[in-house]
């Protein structure tokens, strides 16, 4: 690929860049802020959600010279599908590329998130607890969400339940944290101790009700953690209903942002309980199933290695080049 320059840059928000920042680093690419202030690149590999940089740099670089890796969690509206169909659009789920096509966006191909898959990973029987990160929003805290979580707490205690407020923290985290005492408000994780959190706790709990994709899901099952989660389509391309603990969705309602609707998938807040109680129980009296599960979760991790899915892209790159 030395005969291409090729060079990644992203959109907001942070979660995005450090997707840019693994293609980069699988293909021993470039990334740069600000494709821009490049000049010698040939390719440009672009991870953003529809916002209006998707637009700008869609339609003011060569076309069929840049590569727009789609985000959503939703419909979008605003109006890419000129821009975005003068080049190769990606997408990480089904899901997006859903959402793209309804807009009139040709879709090329689907190239799932990928993540660090970590070298040793504890046993069950090493294992307790519950997990979740995330920085505030609606849709990572949603009030059923928030609700089992209160019932669960009160009837059981917080002794076990790891929860942080991640991101630049605002007034709603604090707020949040008074209604939620054992929550952590930590911006950023340190990476080792973001790994320690994953490969210490039995369980991540998915509270989001909302995703393009949802790599936290993926990075705990990486770890061996059982997924409790609503199962709503983004995630369905990869968490298996057999390895891990998943309640329906009862209503979809929709969150109008400038740039696309969010598809909220709301679950029952006495599902999520019950979930978090069939975990409990399962920690306390059936390890042997949990292992099962824990092994199912790291072999599926493993095809979502992302130094091997990320390659897909350079693959692009040699046909386009054709």
């Amino acid at each position: 690929m030395d005969k291409y320059k090729v060079i990644v840059s992203a959109g907001l928000p942070t979660s995005i860049k450090q997707v840019a920042l693994r293609i980069a680093n699988a293909n021993n690419w470039e990334y740069r802020n600000n494709p821009f202030a490049v000049r010698d690149w040939k390719y440009l590999v672009y991870v953003s959600d529809p916002r209006l940089d998707t637009l700008f740099i869609a339609s003011k670089l060569p076309a069929d010279h840049v590569i727009v890796y789609l985000v959503s969690e939703g419909p979008i509206r605003t109006n890419l599908k000129q821009s975005l169909n003068r080049q190769r659009v990606i997408t990480p789920t089904t899901f997006v590329k859903k959402m793209a096509e309804y807009k009139g966006i040709h879709v090329d191909s689907v190239i799932p998130h990928g993540v660090e898959i970590p070298d040793k990973v504890k046993n069950v029987n090493e294992k307790n607890g519950y997990f979740y990160r995330a920085y505030y929003l609606e849709r990572k805290y949603p009030k059923y969400g928030l609700e089992a979580l209160r019932k669960f707490v009160d009837k059981y205690s917080a002794k076990d339940i790891d929860i942080y407020l991640v991101g630049e923290p605002f007034i709603k985290d604090y707020y949040l944290q008074t209604q939620f005492p054992f929550m952590k408000i930590k911006n950023p994780i340190p990476l080792n101790e973001l790994k320690e959190l994953y490969n210490n706790h039995l369980f991540y709990l998915n509270l989001s009700d909302a995703e393009g994709f949802g790599l936290t899901p993926l990075e705990a099952m990486s770890y061996g953690e059982i997924v409790i989660t609503a199962y709503y389509p983004a995630i369905q391309d990869y968490i298996d209903v057999d390895c891990n603990i998943v309640v329906g969705v009862k209503n979809y309602w929709y969150e109008t942002l400038d740039y696309e609707y969010i598809v909220h998938a709301e679950y029952d807040s006495e599902d999520y309980f019950k979930a978090m109680e069939i975990a409990r129980d399962m920690s306390l009296n059936d390890r042997f199933t949990l292992q099962k599960f824990s092994a199912c979760n790291q072999l599926i991790a493993k095809k979502y290695d992302y130094r091997n899915v990320y390659k897909n892209f350079a693959k692009i790159i040699e046909e386009i080049a054709k």
